[in-house]
């Protein structure tokens, strides 16, 4: 019986030896896995943080170009309004030297009879033409650049991130080694505001 109960003692020994090298295996796997995670975890959080720096730069690059493109907008639109007056002055101008030559012209005719000297004096029609001509493609160009565009304006916008298990902080590793889910680095989303504005 005792020698049952040693074969018995033995086996269970050897099969808890088993056991204990096997966890022993899997604590080393677990550890290395960690250690590889660990750098991973390092070398992903370098990139992802270049790459955030980098979308505030841009975000910060466009919310600059919006306010100078505005700014251009507003300018352009006071020039345009200011070259239409200048437009209309010129024409009213070319208008009233046109009958000032025709009132000449018409003079210089009827003193031809009764006056000791005169000249030849004809009003040049092809020159008020291709002025008019020049002044009508003005007109044209400029009604066709008033049209009504969309401007976007891109924006950084909070993002929702999913909650931290506290079964996650509560892992060894994650304590020694800081490994966050990136949870102070502030997570955005491009966001492009259309706005209707009038070019």
């Amino acid at each position: 019986m005792e020698g049952l109960i040693n074969v018995a003692d033995e086996d269970i020994r050897k099969r808890l030896r088993n056991i204990c090298g096997r966890i022993k295996q899997n604590q080393d796997i677990t550890s290395s896995v960690m250690q590889t995670s660990v750098q991973l975890y390092r070398s992903q959080r370098k990139a992802i943080i270049q790459t955030y720096m980098q979308e505030l730069r841009y975000a910060e690059f466009a919310e600059e170009l919006q306010r100078n493109l505005t700014f251009l907008h507003k300018r352009s639109t006071e020039l345009a309004e200011d070259l239409q007056k200048h437009h209309r002055m010129i024409w009213d101008q070319i208008n009233e030297i046109r009958r000032t030559e025709v009132d000449i012209d018409i003079k210089i005719r009827a003193c031809k009879g009764s006056c000791k000297q005169t000249f030849d004096h004809a009003v040049d029609n092809e020159a008020f033409k291709a002025m008019e001509f020049k002044m009508a493609q003005f007109s044209m160009i400029s009604k066709r650049r008033k049209s009504i565009a969309k401007v976007k304006k891109l924006k950084l916008q909070s993002a929702d991130r999913p909650a931290v298990s506290p079964t996650y902080r509560k892992i060894p590793i994650v304590r020694t080694e800081l490994l966050t889910k990136f949870e102070d680095i502030e997570q955005h989303q491009v966001v492009l505001d259309e706005l209707l504005e009038d070019f």
